[in-house]
């Protein structure tokens, strides 16, 4: 599904494919996740980098992409790098080379502290705040972009997703990418949480905005939701819209 003339939801991914660099984008993948939480006392099994591998293999086999762009926290921890952070990073580094992506760019997230001691190792190209190619603008997300002259900002850092309940009240969420307006001229792409247990923040139902600076200079409820789905991705329309049928 595309959501302007360059920039294409990879049907059912939570992946995005930029032609004009022949690259796709991803946010979040916390990796080492379920060491982190073992240390909290939450025993989690070992999801979340073998689906991550999955969605990775499967965008880039249906883009061709050279490039792969992750915008903020590739690991989870805070304070430290911690040892299954770094082998789990080793693995992605050397699995998405192997589907023949020649670049890989993380722009540091809030997570991704100590991140730079093992990433030249790892062949990872490492932008402290912001990294911008032709007039696109890739950001965590967490702080107001300082450069100017890019038309559209690429973030992640909210996780959005969008809450569907049932006639019984079953809550089921689903992932998505956030699309609009940012200023009169611009535009932004949120990107949802890659990582497999990113519960998510219900962009319908919830107050985001204190979530980001950046949401602080948009209108929220304009942007559109585009929910991923099985195998496809699904237009759920404004999240004005939306939210009005979550009140109901």
């Amino acid at each position: 599904m595309m959501l302007d003339k360059n920039i294409e939801a990879i049907d059912g991914l939570p992946l995005i494919y930029i032609k004009g660099i022949n690259a796709v984008a991803c946010s979040d993948l916390h990796l080492g996740y379920e060491s982190v939480a073992s240390k909290n006392g939450a025993f989690l099994p070992k999801k979340n980098l073998e689906n991550i591998k999955a969605e990775v293999k499967k965008a880039i086999g249906l883009t061709d992409a050279k490039k792969l762009i992750i915008t903020g926290d590739i690991k989870n921890d805070f304070s430290v790098m911690d040892l299954d952070e770094f082998n789990e990073m080793k693995e992605f580094a050397e699995y998405v080379k192997a589907l023949g992506v020649k670049e890989i760019i993380l722009i540091r997230g809030n997570h991704d502290n100590f991140v730079a001691r093992v990433t030249d190792a790892l062949g990872i190209h490492v932008f402290e705040e912001e990294y911008g190619i032709g007039r696109m603008l890739f950001s965590h997300g967490d702080e107001i972009p300082k450069s100017d002259g890019w038309d559209t900002l690429i973030m992640g850092h909210v996780h959005p997703d969008i809450a569907l309940y049932s006639k019984l009240g079953v809550k089921e969420k689903v992932r998505c990418i956030l699309y609009g307006n940012y200023g009169r001229r611009k535009k932004i792409v949120i990107l949802p949480a890659m990582n497999y247990y990113a519960s998510g923040v219900d962009a319908n139902i919830d107050d985001i905005s204190d979530m980001s600076p950046l949401l602080k200079c948009i209108n929220i409820e304009s942007l559109h939701a585009f929910g991923i789905g099985d195998a496809e991705t699904l237009d759920f329309g404004r999240l004005a819209d939306l939210r009005q049928i979550a009140k109901r």
